[in-house]
Formats: C-alpha cells, structure tokens, sequence
C-alpha cells in the first residue's frame, strides 16, 4: 500500500485529473438525470403516469416482479429503471430494484454504492440475500447490486437459485425491480421472462428503430414473455406548444419544441403500439458489452 500511495504521489496532477469525473462526464450526466427534489415537474409527473399505469396492468395481491430491459444498449434501461423504482418508494411501498445485468452493471454507478458483493455472489452460494442488501438514500427501496462479473450470466439469471432467490424476497417487497441486459444482444431477460409478472420495454426516440422493437418482441414472446407496455425515453416535449401564464393574467400558446432537459423519461404505450423510426446503430457483444457504431452504418450514410 505505501508503495502505491508514493507512486500516486508522483503522478503529474493532470493524469489524476483524469480519473475524476468531472461535470460533463458521462457518469456525472447519468447522475444527474436520476430522480430527485430538483427533477422538472414535467419529469415527476411522467414517471407518476408510468408508475399508475404499471399498478393498473398488475393488479394482483403479493409482490409484483417487473422486469426493465431494451432492445439495444444505450438507450436508458437502467436510469428508467431506477427511476420506475424511486416513484414507486415514494408512494411508500417497500420496492427492491435488483441489478441483474451482469455483463455491464450501471445500477450501483447511479446510486454511487460498491457493486460488490452483490446478485452474482449469492447466486453462486458465496453469500447470504441479507449480505447484499443495501438501504438506498431514498425511503422505502433498497438495492442488491450485480455483484462479481460471471463468465456465466445467463445460466445463473435462469437458475434455480435465481427463482428462490426471488421467491424469498417477494416475501418482503410489495416491488420488485429487475434490469437486464438488451434482449437483441443477449438471453438474460428472455431466460427470466417466466420468473416474474410483466416486461417493460424502453425504447429512444430517435435511436430505436421499429426492426430492433419487433425483433425484441419476438424474442420475448417466443418464451411467453408477458410484455406489459413500453417506456418512450428522450420524447420530444411540446412544453412550448402548452398553455403558458401570460402577465396580463391569461394563457397563450408557444411555437416552439425542445427537448425535455432530463431525456430519460416518456411516454408509456400499450402492447402492440410500437413504431418507432431509427437510424439503425449496429452493436458488438463480446465478455462485457462492446458497443459502436457498425461500419456499415457509417457507410450509409456517406452514400446519401
């Protein structure tokens, strides 16, 4: 340990600077579109209208299992999903969100807690349920973390352990969360599908396109997956287009859109309802997800 601080120490300070996440880093932007007092009344008021439509779509007694995934990467799984999990907590429902992508967590960098020991550990009999809860800042949801990266996610998410593992905490949560990772990349959500009450797909405007939502679809309802909506993430507000308070004490319309400034929050669509134009990212999966753009996209583009 000595030998590492002094080397710190000789480090020129611009490289430390490197390793600091500064204000428009991507972890810090993510962060910032977590839910919190400071979150729009546009964005609450969203994810009020999703969580109301979710407790409408399972109406059943006991613990509700929801499963968040997407068709693709990148398009706001994980943000959605902790969202969907804080405006349940403040309804003062006991709510888990439980992190089960195991390939590239994102859930612990939101909430800024260690990722490990987490899901992975206890799947694989290392530890105890109780050992990898942890109590979030925000009332009513805890959080199990993904844990150790496996060189298995897919057996162990569709293992027997998996559903006890559920079984036990659906006896003390009303909600239970799950993010997963992409449905088009990898199985896990598909492999899960049977262990919980419903699947809510997030898709971007903009950046999903309807091939890659019917391909999902298909996936999941290959298994009977039980699709119970979609959330639309970075939808184009017409906020400008609203009613404003005018200073002669009456309303007028705007002219202009613009873009909701949290960008991780939409609209909620039923089954069936998806249509969503894209410009068609190409991704790469690999031991952990590799994502970019696909070459192939490149050169379309340069054609027309």
């Amino acid at each position: 340990m000595p030998n590492i601080i002094s080397t710190l120490r000789k480090l020129p300070s611009k490289i430390l600077k490197k390793g600091i996440a500064t204000q428009g880093s991507p972890l810090v932007v993510k962060r910032a579109k977590v839910l919190n007092d400071k979150s729009s009344f546009h964005v609450k008021e969203a994810y009020k209208a999703l969580r109301t439509n979710v407790v409408f779509t399972i109406p059943h007694d006991g613990a509700k299992k929801i499963i968040v995934t997407s068709a693709l990467a990148g398009e706001g799984k994980s943000t959605n999903c902790l969202n969907l999990a804080i405006s349940f907590a403040q309804t003062g429902a006991k709510v888990l969100l439980i992190d089960c992508d195991l390939r590239k967590p994102n859930v612990a960098n939101l909430i800024n807690i260690s990722s490990t020991p987490g899901l992975s550990n206890v799947l694989a009999n290392l530890c105890t349920i109780d050992s990898v809860i942890v109590h979030s800042d925000y009332a009513n949801l805890d959080v199990i973390p993904s844990g150790d990266i496996p060189p298995n996610p897919a057996e162990l998410l569709g293992s027997a352990p998996m559903q006890e593992t559920l079984d036990k905490l659906s006896e003390i949560y009303e909600y239970i969360f799950l993010d997963t990772s992409p449905v088009n990349i990898v199985t896990d959500a598909a492999v899960m599908s049977k262990m919980v009450d419903g699947i809510l797909l997030v898709v971007r405007q903009g950046r999903t396109d309807k091939e890659s939502v019917a391909e999902a679809i298909k996936k999941l309802s290959f298994v009977e997956g039980n699709i119970i909506g979609f959330v639309l993430n970075g939808r184009l507000s017409d906020i400008k287009l609203g009613y404003r308070y005018g200073k002669r004490g009456y309303y007028r319309y705007g002219k202009k859109t613009r873009y909701y400034r949290s960008g991780y929050y939409g609209g909620y669509g039923g089954y069936g309802g998806y249509g969503y134009g894209g410009y068609g990212y190409g991704y790469g999966y690999g031991y952990g997800y590799g994502y970019g753009r696909s070459s192939n996209h490149d050169a379309q583009q340069q054609k027309k």
